[in-house]
């Protein structure tokens, strides 16, 4: 008798595994199928880079709402042209595309050129003192 008691504990535990597997086998969400043809994205960023014998432009650029967070990273252009008129500290924004693997950028525009005017960092002369020199 407590062999059959064991088997039957047994045979119940194994009944609740098949159960709960059949149960996962029939899912009533459909399949996710990959969206037909590129996605596009907008981006808002800084153009940290030029590197046009990569074909690519380095962009510091905000949130891609539905693609990634803010963050530094290269993008291919695909078109040579668009390179042309960027330089850094340029703002601008552009269309990401996005086809399966393959991420680049089109539409791009300067909506802000760098400020050429400006000088380097280090190199600012001190302001000149408002005080008359003592004689």
């Amino acid at each position: 008798m407590r062999d059959r008691r064991k088997f039957q504990g047994r045979g119940f535990f194994l009944m609740i595994l098949i159960a709960t597997g059949l149960a996962g086998c029939g899912s009533s969400k459909p399949a996710q199928q990959p969206a037909a043809g590129p996605q596009r994205y907008h981006l808002d960023g800084r153009v940290v880079s030029v590197e046009t014998a990569k074909q690519q432009v380095v962009v510091d650029a905000g949130d891609i709402p539905g693609f990634m967070m803010a963050m530094t990273m290269g993008y291919a252009v695909k078109n040579p042209n668009l390179l042309a008129p960027l330089s850094a500290e340029d703002k601008i924004t552009a269309d990401v595309v996005v086809n399966g693997t393959d991420v680049y950028l089109e539409n791009i525009v300067v909506v802000k050129k760098a400020d050429q005017a400006k000088p380097p960092a280090g190199s600012a002369a001190p302001p000149a003192s408002s005080q008359p020199a003592k004689q």
